[in-house]
C-alpha cells in the first residue's frame, strides 16, 4: 500500500527563495501518490498545517525546509501516527544530516517515498520540543542573530558564528543535572538528541536518536583562542576527546540563573524566565528514513 503524502512548503527556506521548480519536481515525483501541497505564510503556520494533515489521516507530513520548518512540523506530529518526512533545502539541514537522509530533493523524494518509517526520542525545553539539539551558551546566541538577520546559508551563519564568538561573555548558572547541583559559567551548553548543529558540525558524536537519554556537552569559558583551536575537532567528530570538553548522558538538567534564559530549540532562539528544564521524551516522533538507516 502507497503511502499519502502531505508536503509543507516554506518558500522563504535556504537560498532559493523561488520554489516554483521544486513544487515541479514534487508533483512529478508524487503524480502515482496521493498527495497535497502547503505553502507556509509565517511562523507557526507549520504546525497548524500539519496537525490539520495528521488529523485528515496523511500517513506522512513531510516538511519541505530547514531544522525550524522541521521542528514547526514535529511540534504537531509528537506521538501521532502520522510520520514526519523531510526535504531538506535550509541552511544548515541538522536533523537530515544526522539521520543520513539525502540532501538533494531528487534522493531525498526517493527516500522519502521508498523509506522506512521508525520511531525517534525527541527533547523538549520549556514549552517547546526539539529534534536535535537545544542549548544555553554561544550557540543559542548564534541562532538568536541568525534569526534577526535576512542572511541565509552555510557562509553567513559562519560569519555570524564568528562574530558572536569574540562578543560573547557568559554569566554563571547552577545546573542541576539529573538531581545533583553544578555550579557553572558555560561558554557552550548544548543538549543534544542527535549528533549535528547541521553543514557537518559535530557537536554530541555519541548522541543517538534512540536511546532514551539526551548528551550534554560542557564547555566552560575557556579564552577564545582555545575555542578557536577546537573548532576542527567539531568538524571530524572528534570533540569529545578535547580536554576542556565535557559530556554527561542524561535525562533532565534545569538550568537556573539571574534574569531571563536564552536558549534554542534546533536553532530557533526563545527567551523564558529562569529556571528551564530540559528533558529527554522518550519515542515521541515517527520519522521516515532510508531503508538502509541504523536506526
Amino acid at each position: 500500500m502507497q503511502r499519502s503524502i502531505f508536503f509543507i512548503v516554506n518558500p522563504i527556506a535556504g537560498f532559493k527563495k523561488d520554489k516554483s521548480k521544486l513544487i515541479r519536481l514534487i508533483e512529478t515525483t508524487c503524480r502515482d501518490l496521493k498527495f497535497e501541497i502547503y505553502q507556509t505564510t509565517g511562523r507557526g503556520d507549520a504546525t497548524r498545517a500539519a496537525r490539520d494533515a495528521s488529523e485528515k489521516g496523511y500517513d506522512v507530513i513531510a516538511a519541505v525546509g530547514g531544522d525550524g520548518t522541521i521542528n514547526e512540523v514535529t511540534t504537531a506530529l509528537v506521538h501521532s501516527t502520522s510520520a514526519l518526512g523531510i526535504i531538506p533545502t535550509g541552511s544548515g539541514n541538522g536533523l537530515a544530516r544526522s539521520l543520513k537522509l539525502p540532501l538533494h530533493p531528487d534522493d531525498a523524494l526517493q527516500a522519502l517515498k521508498t523509506g522506512v518509517v521508525k520511531t525517534i526520542d525527541l527533547g523538549r525545553a520549556g514549552e517547546r520540543y526539539f529534534c536535535t539539539v537545544s542549548g544555553a551558551g554561544i550557540d543559542a546566541v548564534v541562532g538568536d542573530a541568525f534569526d534577526r538577520t535576512s542572511w541565509r546559508g552555510p557562509l553567513p551563519y559562519f560569519f555570524i558564528s564568528a562574530r558572536e564568538l569574540w562578543r560573547y561573555k557568559p554569566g554563571p548558572m547552577t545546573l542541576h543535572i539529573d538531581g545533583e547541583a553544578k555550579p557553572f559559567t558555560p561558554f557552550l551548553l548544548t543538549c543534544a538528541n542527535g549528533q549535528q548543529f547541521g553543514n557537518g558540525a559535530i557537536i554530541a558524536p555519541r548522541a543517538r536518536f534512540n536511546d532514551g537519554l539526551l548528551d550534554l556537552c560542557l564547555v566552560p569559558n575557556i579564552s577564545k583562542w582555545r575555542i578557536v583551536s577546537a573548532v576542527p575537532m567539531l568538524f571530524n567528530g572528534t570533540l569529545d576527546r578535547h580536554p576542556h570538553v565535557t559530556y554527561y548522558k542524561i535525562k533532565k538538567l534545569v538550568i537556573e540563573k539571574e534574569g531571563e534564559i536564552l536558549y534554542h530549540v534546533d536553532g530557533e532562539p526563545v527567551v523564558v524566565p529562569s529556571p528551564l528544564t530540559i528533558e529527554i521524551v522518550p519515542q515521541a516522533l515517527k520519522v521516515v528514513v532510508s531503508p538502509n538507516s541504523d536506526l
